[in-house]
């Protein structure tokens, strides 16, 4: 299979590109190189900035340069971490010989990769750093900068609190300028809860929770020193529109640019002093292409605006991703005395035609259709606490998929996620932090707002940044609610380049500049005017990945499911809805005329709070290994764009008889032809194909070919796939054979791993046959048990934590994984993989030195390396839940007039659906079961998972006397876990629905069960 490439000199100089991917679904590749090679190679010029800019470091010192002027200290290294409260942690002489040596990113408890159900640690941890400041610093204005602590926390300095930070998705600073002791150890303490705080937005509990609060400091430290005259951090200001540097571009073409610049310079001498700001514009050769000086009197602060122009501007989009960068430039009497880097990229976006019509998303005056997937930020083992330059794989293996945009669901990421969304070309949906939670309690509100606020500040400056998602997703905001957080965003950005989005069906809908899914239910458009992007498509979290036959697939199954969940995406893009396809309220996707794009759910499977089944909705695995939907996907980009190219997969392992005389490819190139054992079997054009999905294949994507070859044969398949004439992109993938060895498998993309202490780098183990064959998953759960050893300049995060699975584990599908932390001390990393039965696989990895300036270690215990130092609750099993059986005769529905359908609520099927017609409030359903049952909860699934529902239940062993077990709870759709009864011996069991929000949904129920108390039977 082919993918796209990037400049070779970039990708040189950089050291971190597109590659071909031999990894690719752990299958036999081949490559054609196509002639538009050479245009993808002069085209790609999106990589710009030197390695540590891309992976997050954005203000930049070079440590030769004259002390007088910014630095910025790596804070990520000699942490000591304690898990537990404990008291005085804060004290400079507290004893910490018996904590752990940790760096940071860090997550307060390693986990396995299926750790759903609530099972992560929640509590308290503590985290101490030893460290000295050298004398050279005293008259030095000192922050300490935290990227992500989750999610609150207190920090101490020599023992006394230095500030206080709520919520784990926005960083803070704390400064510490008057309260250093120089050439001396300092202590710095941070004590960190991530226990559940219905204040702290996203706010619901964990328990409940579609994601999971892993806790820790699990992004980047900095202490950065400045002078006393300084340009500051926008959080730290808190200053409306203002603070740091906020660039806006009032005019845009292709010709001209005209670059607004404001800084806010401080004043931290006790004189007005006379200072010049040189602001210079460069590009990606470092040639200055604008400047501008202005100078000023300055007292306490003062805000300089500035305007450069410039001709002949290269403009961001997402396939040419061209980046600037500013020089910020701050003089007393001609001595630099402060400096700062920030990139930028020019471009100017809306949501409506020249001609005023909201019929898409234009960037640049060119109308652009944005495919997208939704991105959480966990990964296996480590939770969320991973390195930049795993950030910039996961960005760089979204472009490779054919995406062009993201959603950082459900809240702000990590600043290197989005520092390579803005160097490859992501556009990006920036979220606050939310799910399905609202709380009228003024500290949660204030927060939510804060929240706006911040993020707002944080990346206003990214061009990858399109629109603000200023709403708490899923959740029951009123709709003055919405109005205050509309108007903060609009008054932190007063331009027209700031759009906010929100459900089209929530409360404030009127409020936001763009809505998601905009449409009826019987599928006509209701408001025109209003541009319309669906956030969400592509998953129901009813599917049952084990049945292999619907949204949800995983390779610890097989194929089946992997193919399936292609074909019911597909029936979704192309506006089908039903029980093999979307929702109604997708807003038809490729079928919608005015669809700005859409947001699979989701990149990467992920593990949540609420349920201990991993949701398997991603288009790659927990480890990133990537599922047959990422090809098809990737399909969806023109195979003429040189940023993707042309592609072709077979999505097969050619090992299911019963399936495999069905073979699906994926590919957009002009046509595609299939052998099998180098017997040509078809060929197939993409034009005669559209008609599968004519609207997929409207809106520029390639519906998949399907190639019906009726009897089943091992051996191997090929697929060619061809454009002009020639054949430009080959696809093989073989039956696999007996397994033979073991193969470790790095992706890296060109990236250097760095010999900082805090880099890390994954990996992964194949099980192969002797061909190197994929030994891929014929039957469900076939594993293999494979041990991993790390060492050298590395170690196997995990690997002393058996509960981990890091170092003994099973396969998934044939495939295993790990992920190492570096030294610090540059040199080879040795990966050792060995299994009973296989042959071993060795790989050695070269670690190069850091550039970085990091913080000098003071001195301390040697700590130990870190261990479990508590007990682990572990839920291997679920008990079988026992159903009391129900028929429809049991059912009586509003005074006994039975509604169509509702027999669907009891078929044990939760693909079906009833909906209530009636239209009559409230909606009473009683069930009567003829004698006493002992019974001791129920479950509800109810039609449609963002929606909220408002109900009652009461039971009775009489029909006479009733018990409410609930009363007037107002539940998301997606609260299905089981409910407990107070009272167990039961007849007569009422519900009563009061209420559906939004306005234009009507009641659905897709299953109520009866959950039997065998504990009672006799």
């Amino acid at each position: 299979m082919k993918n796209s490439f990037l400049a070779k000199e970039i990708r040189d100089a950089m050291a971190r590109v597109f590659t071909n991917r031999t990894f690719s679904q752990f299958v036999k590749t081949r490559v054609a190189t196509p002639g538009i090679l050479a245009k993808i190679i002069s085209a790609c010029t999106l990589c710009v900035l030197n390695f540590s800019l891309a992976i997050g470091q954005v203000n930049t010192t070079d440590s030769k340069k004259d002390a007088g002027i910014r630095t910025v200290l790596n804070f990520n290294t000699h942490w000591a971490f304690y898990r537990n409260d404990v008291p005085q942690a804060e004290a400079v002489d507290y004893n910490d010989k018996d904590w752990y040596a940790v760096t940071v990113p860090h997550v307060m408890r390693l986990e396995k990769k299926h750790n759903g159900g609530n099972q992560t640690y929640q509590g308290i941890g503590w985290y101490r750093r030893y460290f000295k400041i050298p004398s050279s610093f005293k008259d030095k204005r000192l922050t300490i900068c935290f990227d992500g602590v989750q999610m609150n926390c207190e920090v101490f300095l020599n023992g006394e609190k230095v500030g206080t930070h709520n919520g784990g998705y926005i960083g803070f600073v704390v400064d510490i300028t008057n309260k250093i002791k120089f050439d001396r150890d300092n202590v710095l303490a941070v004590r960190v809860s991530n226990i559940n705080d219905p204040k702290t937005p996203p706010g619901r509990p964990q328990e409940k929770l579609d994601f999971i609060y892993y806790g820790g400091i699990y992004r980047d430290v900095k202490l950065i020193a400045t002078n006393k005259m300084y340009i500051s951090d926008p959080w730290e200001a808190n200053k409306i529109a203002g603070g740091g540097l906020f660039v806006t571009y009032p005019k845009v073409t292709k010709q001209f640019a005209e670059v607004n610049i404001k800084t806010h310079v401080v004043n931290d001498f006790d004189t007005t002093q006379q200072v010049k700001l040189v602001t210079i514009i460069k590009d990606k050769n470092n040639k200055t292409v604008a400047q501008s000086i202005v100078s000023n009197t300055v007292q306490h602060e003062q805000e300089f605006v500035q305007t450069l122009s410039m001709n002949n501007p290269s403009l961001w989009h997402p396939d040419h991703p061209y980046l600037y960068h500013i020089v910020s430039n701050v003089y007393i009497d001609n001595k630099l005395v402060d400096d700062k880097i920030t990139n930028i990229g020019i471009r100017t976006i809306s949501f409506t035609s020249s001609s005023g019509k909201a019929d898409g998303f234009y960037i640049n005056g060119e109308k652009l259709y944005l495919r997208g997937a939704n991105r959480h930020q966990c990964y296996q083992t480590i939770g969320d606490a991973a390195s930049n330059s795993m950030q910039y794989r996961d960005a760089l293996q979204l472009k490779r998929g054919g995406f062009n945009a993201v959603r950082a669901a459900h809240y702000p990421q990590s600043p290197a996620f989005l520092n390579a969304c803005d160097e490859l070309g992501l556009m990006v949906i920036e979220c606050e932090p939310s799910w399905q939670f609202f709380s009228k309690d003024s500290v949660f509100i204030n927060r939510t707002f804060r929240d706006i606020r911040e993020m707002v500040r944080r990346d206003r400056n990214r061009p990858s940044v399109f629109l603000w998602e200023t709403s708490l997703n899923e959740s029951p905001t009123p709709a003055s609610w919405a109005k205050q957080a509309v108007a903060i965003a609009h008054e932190e950005m007063q331009n027209d380049q700031m759009f906010t989005a929100d459900d089209f069906f929530a409360n404030g809908k009127k409020y936001y500049d763009v809505s998601y899914k905009v449409i009826n239910q019987d599928g006509s458009d209701p408001m025109p005017q209003m541009p319309v992007i669906t956030r969400e498509w592509g998953d129901t979290w009813t599917a049952n990945p084990a049945k292999e036959n619907g949204l949800r697939a995983s390779r610890m199954f097989t194929e089946k499911g992997l193919i399936k969940q292609c074909i019911l995406r597909q029936n979704a893009l192309d506006g089908i809805v039903g029980e093999d396809a979307g929702y109604w309220d997708h807003a038809k996707l490729d079928a919608n005329n005015r669809m700005a794009g859409y947001f699979v759910w989701s990149y990467n499977d992920v593990t949540r709070g609420s349920d201990r089944v991993t949701a398997f909705c991603g288009v790659v695995d927990v480890d990133r290994s990537e599922k047959f939907g990422y090809y098809q996907l990737m399909a969806m980009q023109s195979a003429r764009n040189v940023n993707y190219g042309p592609m072709v997969f077979v999505a097969s392992f050619n090992n299911r008889p019963d399936i495999d005389t069905s073979i699906i490819v994926f590919s957009n190139c002009d046509k595609v032809r299939l052998y099998r054992n180098k017997h040509f079997i078809k060929e197939l054009s993409r034009e005669e194909n559209a008609a599968t999905a004519p609207f997929v294949a409207a809106k520029g994507g390639s519906p998949y070919f399907r190639f019906d070859v009726k009897t089943y044969e091992a051996g191997e398949l090929k697929a060619e796939g061809w454009m002009d004439g020639k054949c430009v992109a080959t696809h093989i993938i073989a039956t696999p054979g007996v397994a033979d060895h073991l193969e470790i498998v790095l992706d890296d993309s060109g990236i250097k791993p760095v010999a900082d202490a805090v880099d890390m780098i994954p990996f992964h183990v194949k099980v192969c046959d002797k061909n190197g064959t994929l030994i891929s998953n014929s039957k469900p759960f076939n594993t293999y048990s494979i041990h991993l050893a790390v060492s050298g300049a590395g170690s196997l995060i995990g690997a002393d934590i058996a509960r981990v699975e890091a170092a003994i584990q099973h396969t998934e599908g044939g495939i295993g994984y790990g992920i190492i932390r570096t030294t610090g001390n540059a040199g080879n990393i040795i990966i050792t993989a060995t299994s009973d039965s296989l042959k071993s696989a060795k790989r050695v990895i070269t670690t190069i030195k850091s550039n970085e300036q990091f913080a000098q270690d003071g001195k301390h215990y040697v700590w130990q390396t870190e261990k479990e130092n508590d007990t682990v609750k572990e839920e291997n099993s679920v008990a079988n839940e026992q159903l009391v059986k129900l028929t429809p005769s049991m059912l009586k529905l509003n005074d006994n007039k039975l509604s169509a359908g509702i027999e669907k609520i009891i078929d044990g099927n939760y693909s079906t659906v009833w909906i209530d017609e009636s239209n009559i409030s409230p909606v009473e359903l009683t069930i009567d079961l003829a004698k006493l049952h002992p019974v001791k909860g129920c479950r509800i699934v109810w039609g449609k998972d963002s929606d909220w529902y408002t109900y009652s239940l009461q039971v009775s062993a009489d029909g006479k006397e009733w018990q409410t077990e609930v009363d007037n709870l107002k539940s998301s759709g997606q609260e299905y876990k089981p409910l407990p009864f107070k009272h167990h011996n039961v007849r007569y069991v009422r519900l009563i629905l009061s209420d559906v929000q939004s306005s234009q949904s009507k009641i659905a129920i897709k299953e109520f069960e009866l959950i039997a108390d065998e504990s009672k039977k006799d």
